[in-house]
């Protein structure tokens, strides 16, 4: 027989694609290897019947004819269509759903703990728990498989939707600040039968921990576990950055140690939360102390816990210090950035190093990196408290060119230059340059401008700057009365210095250690001097609860004499002693 009459009488693709579709159908269905196996038996009994006919044809033993092309597609048929048909009807992935059981909801996963590493870490808290609460998709989308969807996996579906959508108004509410809402809509989610899951009292535990009720955030921490969800890493930092912000900063070290108790690994964000509580009050130590128990941990930091290293450094003036982490922290492969140099810069600003701050500064912008108004400040701040104006103005000046736009801080560092070289003209100068860039001056500014006067005795200007600001609608304070006031009180004009004193007290300015400074020393100054006058003040000043410094205590010895100030220092209670000051010049 010729090879045409074979293939007249070979199975078409019909019912081998009826068998492929079918058994993927059910094998989709069943999520089961056994269809797979039919289909390989399928296909060995369409290819048995399809050789036995040719064997009979080709032997002469039956006609050819359409009718063994019809008894094969019967075959096909009956292999890809019936059995599975049987199995999918009688199957035990049918049992499971006519039994009437339901499967349990399986727990919605819990996204893993990730942070912005980059961002300062005074906010590592929301952006974790944003990260968080993002619903993935297996949450907010039903898992579709070849376009078939059984009763379970719809109901499933619908349950991890819904508490995706709880959780969204959940962490809603944590951010608005209203816990109380937030616990509402856990206790409604609840009632609905649906399981809450980490995300759920995170949200719950963020809203109290945001409100500073940290005993509360315990509490529902407590509740997590006790209802069988346990914490997990984002649980912990949440209450330890709540600390933080408390300033307490033994209890987000307590917490953590509380984290390992309880088996739950510390992440790069829990070491650095700790590390940036002890930064923030200037212990450098500890801070350090706290970065070589995460290396030793496994734990590898980041760039944001090296910057509150370099940030402690600075708040101490240790522009050494902060130059070693910063180089450890190159060493470490870290790049530094914008923040990194500006930490930097304000550590040697803090000391008045214009070198060591202009070498990093020119480091910085060598890099490639745009410094910003921040940066610049800190650079002018730096010349300031060196009294270098000359060079204030010159960084104020290339901020200006390369297109940073200046703020109130800027302007402010600059005319503190002005103030300490004691240039008015330069001081109003910069505050009239301010105006005119549209940058609002604050009282800050304004009593730079009038530390300026005070330096050089101009009582003229800065009462005429003093009603400007008035005028401005910018309310004096203690530190704007008592610039006014000194160039009175070196003339020793104690007549002008008490006015001001009851001016500033009607409204509502109660007299500090800067204040009380500017009378006593106009006492000292007057001629004759004032000593009567100078321990009325002094007595008043101590019961209402002023600081005596050793400036106040100099200017005493001056206005009231050593061995009178002596007595009442011991009458008083005072505990500096005024042994080591100057002796008062005789009248």
């Amino acid at each position: 027989m010729k090879s045409t009459s074979t293939k007249s009488i070979v199975p078409k693709h019909n019912g081998v694609h009826t068998l492929v579709g079918s058994v993927t159908a059910v094998s989709a269905r069943t999520n089961n290897k056994f269809p797979a196996t039919l289909l390989m038996t399928g296909l060995i009994v369409l290819v048995y019947l399809a050789d036995t006919g040719l064997h009979e044809i080709s032997n002469g033993s039956v006609p050819t004819g359409d009718w063994l092309y019809f008894f094969m597609e019967i075959a096909a048929v009956a292999v890809g269509v019936v059995l599975p048909g049987l199995y999918y009807h009688f199957g035990p992935g049918k049992r499971k759903v006519t039994r009437g059981k339901s499967a349990k909801l399986p727990r919605s996963p819990t996204p893993s703990d990730s942070g912005d590493s980059e961002s300062s870490s005074s906010s590592f808290m929301q952006s974790m728990i944003s990260s968080e609460l993002r619903p993935s998709k297996h949450q907010i989308m039903p898992q579709v498989r070849s376009g078939i969807r059984s009763p379970m996996h719809t109901q499933q579906s619908k349950a991890a939707r819904d508490l995706a959508h709880f959780n969204q108004a959940i962490n809603v509410a944590a951010k608005a600040g209203n816990p109380t809402k937030a616990e509402d809509l856990l206790a409604e989610l609840e009632n609905q039968g649906l399981l809450p899951d980490a995300i759920s009292y995170n949200s719950v535990i963020h809203a109290w921990a945001k409100q500073g009720k940290i005993v509360q955030a315990e509490n529902w921490l407590k509740t997590m576990r006790r209802n069988g969800v346990p914490p997990n890493t984002i649980s912990y930092n949440i209450i330890m950055d709540a600390c933080v912000k408390a300033e307490d900063t033994e209890g987000a070290e307590s917490w953590l140690a509380r984290m390992a108790d309880d088996g739950v690994e510390a992440n790069e964000v829990s070491f650095a939360t700790v590390i940036h509580a002890r930064a923030k009050i200037g212990d450098t130590v500890h801070a350090g102390e706290w970065l070589q128990k995460m290396i030793a941990s496994g734990v590898e930091p980041s760039i944001v816990s090296y910057n509150a290293l370099i940030y402690a450094c600075g708040r101490r003036g240790h522009a050494a210090c902060a130059e070693r982490w910063a180089e450890e922290m190159e060493a470490r492969g870290l790049t530094p950035k914008v923040a990194t140099y500006t930490a930097i810069v304000d550590a040697c600003a803090k000391c008045g190093d214009v070198t060591r701050a202009e070498k990093w500064m020119d480091k910085m912008l060598a890099s490639g990196i745009e410094a910003n108004v921040v940066s610049y400040s800190a650079m002018i701040d730096a010349c300031a408290k060196a009294g270098d104006l000359e060079r204030a103005e010159h960084w104020h000046i290339h901020m200006l060119s390369q297109g940073v736009q200046p703020n109130t801080h800027s302007f402010s560092a600059v005319i503190n230059a002005c103030a300490k070289a004691g240039n008015v003209s330069a001081a109003c100068h910069w505050l009239e340059q301010m105006e005119n860039a549209s940058v609002v001056a604050d009282v800050v500014v304004y009593g730079a401008v009038l530390d300026a006067c005070a330096k050089v005795g101009d009582c003229d200007r800065a009462e005429e700057l003093f009603q400007q600001m008035r005028a401005r609608g910018i309310a004096p304070n203690i530190i704007s009365y008592a610039s006014l006031a000194r160039p009175y009180a070196h003339q020793g004009d104690w007549l002008k210095v008490e006015q001001l004193a009851d001016v500033m007290e009607c409204e509502g300015l109660q007299m500090n250690e800067y204040f009380l400074y500017t009378m006593l020393l106009a006492y000292a100054s007057a001629r004759p001097r004032q000593p009567d006058r100078a321990e009325v003040t002094f007595r008043k000043a101590i019961k209402t609860g002023v600081k005596i410094n050793k400036f106040v205590l100099t200017a005493a010895v001056r206005a009231m004499g050593r061995v009178r100030c002596n007595q009442l220092v011991s009458e008083l209670g005072v505990t500096c002693s005024v042994a080591k000051y100057p002796r008062s010049k005789p009248t």
